[in-house]
């Protein structure tokens, strides 16, 4: 069960804090029932009163149907990184049927996975990928890691300070830290609000911004490397072939690629899409 940060202020009222810098959080939306609280400081936002994840938002057929829509989505994060690292051991948090670390693990790297679903993780396997079953806080590691990666993995788990503190320990000195979710500082986010596709608040128990992961790395001794935000078609590391196959495919989202190409393109550009894609390294 997450924590409330909860306290009194001088007139004895409850306020709630953020998790990340400690400063009063207010209302930002509600949605599904439920309130979704904004840091007044760094921006960081949480939702009230949802129970830590079980595993069943993985949508293991979505993962299985659509996976070279994955393997585009998640080429962009491997040529990022490998911008910096070329070669070692990579752990993936929520690695779901392993697509992601198959393009690692062709280029060379050694890869593991941890992954809480048994039907995902069996799949995964299958590729060839070491996986651990269960949830990253209570598995235990032997050797130490080069890369770590969440991938839409920290919005869910119960405590990400935690989380990411754990991930330090288990990588080598100098070692990097890949972290990829929705961009909750995006102009659309705080336009649309409860409306934000990404939003999410039935699953996402954390919303996280820029400010709040340089806070928190600054924390845990993480120097950040490379902060990028990027949406639509702009967020593939293969964009007209995501436009290609969702037309041939005859794909619902095809629509929305065309008609949103453009105003994602200049929102990539200014550095403001919706998704967040940050990279450090351990100090």
């Amino acid at each position: 069960m997450k924590k409330l940060f909860i306290k009194k202020n001088s007139e004895n009222i409850l306020e709630k804090h953020c998790l990340i810098c400690g400063y009063p959080a207010k209302k930002f939306t509600k949605k599904s029932g439920y309130l979704i609280f904004k840091c007044t400081n760094c921006g960081f936002g949480f939702t009230e009163n949802l129970d830590s994840q079980k595993g069943d938002y993985h949508r293991d057929e979505t993962y299985i149907i659509e996976e070279r829509l994955f393997e585009n989505i998640f080429l962009r994060r491997f040529e990022e990184i490998t911008k910096y690292i070329r070669q070692g051991k990579v752990l993936e948090i929520g690695c779901s049927t392993g697509v992601m670390l198959s393009i690692f693990k062709k280029e060379g790297f050694e890869v593991e996975g941890v992954e809480v679903s048994n039907k995902a993780a069996e799949i995964a396997k299958g590729k060839g990928i070491n996986v651990k079953v269960g949830f990253f806080e209570k598995v235990n590691f032997n050797e130490k890691f080069d890369l770590i990666i969440f991938n839409h993995t920290l919005e869910h788990l119960t405590d990400p300070v935690v989380a990411v503190n754990k991930a330090g320990r288990l990588l080598k000195p100098k070692g990097y830290i890949m972290i990829d979710l929705p961009n909750f500082d995006s102009p659309v986010a705080k336009i649309l609000k409860s409306r934000w596709p990404h939003l999410l608040p039935d699953e996402h128990l954390w919303h996280f911004t820029p400010k709040s992961f340089s806070i928190l790395f600054k924390k845990l001794d993480f120097k950040i490397l490379t902060i990028k935000k990027a949406s639509g078609i702009w967020d593939f590391g293969r964009p007209y072939q995501e436009l290609y196959d969702s037309l041939i495919g005859l794909k619902k989202r095809f629509i929305k690629n065309f008609m949103t190409s453009v105003p994602s393109f200049f929102m990539t550009k200014m550095n403001k899409g919706s998704d967040l894609l940050i990279i450090a390294r351990k100090k």
